[in-house]
């Protein structure tokens, strides 16, 4: 091969995988490489009629803007080692403090916003869980309530209790911790009962629509709606799809 040819070939064979260099950074998104990625949202507990965005590389998606109160943002795929989020006072470019997310690949996560703009509160929530058995589904119960609940704040839940409650299904659930995925029958409502840590006398019951079989639903109990309310406020939101 002539001189001039060798050094047209190297040339292109250069370009070629500057090219591809170039390709491979292209179709690199915020959300990072496939097997490195997670999903996450958000859920509104604050107080004070608090709403939030939550940003992915300072870019507020499709619904994560104006997050009110006891609303969850769409269940979003991020780089676990690199998610990129910030939350936000709605309508402010001014992050929130104390967001320190850590995430492990292929996971889902709920992160729960408690307290206020200026001191705010988030606890991160593993929503992995063992697939409900046949003909049954399963719920979680997360405490989001504050010190402005009475009482110390644990709860025993039990499930679907009858006259004499038995032994509860989760004890001990306290404030911005999530009970573990309780089994319920599907195709049919069901009721769960929370109760102060140790003993049987409803605090509050929580009536369950009927559920499908296979799937799965988390409830995020928080304080009353109103000042020295006994009837605590509940939502529901169904698992993050990871496809």
């Amino acid at each position: 091969m002539q001189p001039r040819s060798i050094t047209a070939a190297i040339l292109a064979l250069a370009t070629a995988a500057a090219l591809s260099a170039c390709s491979d950074d292209d179709n690199k998104t915020p959300t990072g490489t496939t097997n490195n990625t997670t999903t996450v949202r958000f859920f509104n507990a604050t107080t004070s009629s608090l709403s939030l965005d939550v940003a992915q590389n300072g870019t507020v998606g499709t619904g994560n803007g104006n997050i009110a109160f006891g609303k969850a943002s769409n269940c979003t795929k991020v780089s676990a080692t690199n998610p990129q989020l910030t939350v936000r006072q709605a309508g402010s470019t001014t992050n929130l403090t104390g967001f320190a997310p850590s995430f492990a690949a292929n996971g889902t996560y709920t992160v729960l916003v408690t307290g206020t703009a200026a001191s705010p509160v988030f606890t991160t929530l593993n929503d992995a869980f063992t697939a409900p058995t046949a003909g049954n589904a399963a719920i979680r119960i997360v405490n989001a309530t504050t010190s402005a609940t009475t009482g110390a704040g644990n709860w025993d839940i039990y499930v679907n209790p009858g006259t004499t409650p038995g032994t509860p299904n989760a004890t001990a659930v306290g404030r911005l911790t999530a009970s573990s995925y309780l089994t319920v029958p599907a195709g049919q409502a069901n009721t769960i009962r929370l109760t102060n840590a140790g003993q049987t006398t409803a605090l509050q019951t929580i009536s369950v629509p009927s559920m499908t079989a296979g799937t799965v639903q988390t409830i995020v109990v928080t304080d009353a709606a109103t000042a020295g309310g006994t009837t605590l406020q509940t939502f529901t939101i169904p698992s993050c799809s990871t496809t």
